[in-house]
């Protein structure tokens, strides 16, 4: 996994035109998505309360529809992307799995018990195995010819 070097700091020039850029593709389309979810939750709160029955559930939609775009507005402000805050999050826990995985691995296989290859019981295990596959080889019927 590539290890993510640190960000430089901004200079003044580019900082305004971080501002700038975040402007128009942020800003602005939020307070556009604002006003418009806001007016047609009023629109149809008043058709809802002039009895049309489907209007109540536009009127629960709109508001949603608001909330969605000021988190998606919000994770592109802190995080650059809608995702980015999640897959750094994933991609830490992923790796900490990973290692947990491996650590677990290298304990078990030190762990195993030494078989006494003297063991008779464990013979007759193999040979009862290795009758079994000259009687019915594996795979089953396909791979036996006829």
């Amino acid at each position: 996994m590539p290890e993510q070097t640190p960000r430089e700091p901004l200079t003044a020039k580019e900082k305004k035109a971080k501002r700038l850029r975040d402007l128009w593709q942020l800003d602005i389309p939020l307070v556009i998505a604002i006003a418009l979810c806001t007016t047609f939750t009023a629109i149809e709160v008043r058709r809802a309360g002039e009895g049309v029955g489907r209007a109540w559930a536009y009127s629960i939609q709109w508001p949603l529809i608001g909330i969605i775009c000021c988190w998606i507005w919000y994770r592109y402000r802190t995080d650059g992307n809608v995702t980015q805050g999640f897959t750094s999050k994933w991609k830490t826990n992923l790796r900490k799995l990973e290692i947990e995985a491996h650590e677990a691995d290298r304990l078990s296989v030190q762990e195993q018990p030494k078989f006494d290859e003297a063991d008779p019981e464990l013979q007759e295990w193999r040979d009862y195995v290795d009758d079994l596959h000259r009687r019915e080889p594996p795979g089953g019927p396909d791979n036996q010819k006829t």
